[in-house]
């Protein structure tokens, strides 16, 4: 009976998880991040909550090179989708916020993403 129940567990859990990634797609495509290492970008800094040093951000996109990392990022300051600013403590150090929308839209897929995992 255990192992049937697992069985039954590990689907709905993989159910919930591609159900996760319709999700993204459906909510970041049009804005030219359907790709999913921009999930794991972009949550990281919504965990955050505060802005980031620019050369940090790299290591939270880990399933990319970082040149390609570098030139997704670049994007998305370049198009207004984040924010960079000088940090107040050394001139030379970018950092990047999210912007409103993006928090917007990271917030109605953690909320979907929730009612996926929650189902039974």
């Amino acid at each position: 009976m255990m192992a049937r129940n697992s069985s039954h567990n590990r689907k709905r859990v993989a159910q919930a998880l591609i159900a996760m990634d319709e999700s993204w797609i459906g909510l970041f495509t049009d804005l030219g991040m359907g790709d999913l290492s921009y999930s794991d970008l972009l949550t990281h800094m919504w965990l955050l909550g505060e802005p980031v040093n620019k050369t940090d951000l790299y290591a939270f996109m880990p399933s990319i090179s970082r040149r390609t990392a570098v030139k997704y990022i670049q994007q998305l300051i370049d198009q207004g989708l984040l924010k960079e600013s000088e940090s107040a403590q050394d001139k030379r150090v970018r950092q990047v916020a999210l912007t409103g929308l993006l928090v917007e839209r990271l917030e109605r897929f953690y909320d979907e993403t929730g009612k996926h995992f929650a189902r039974g």
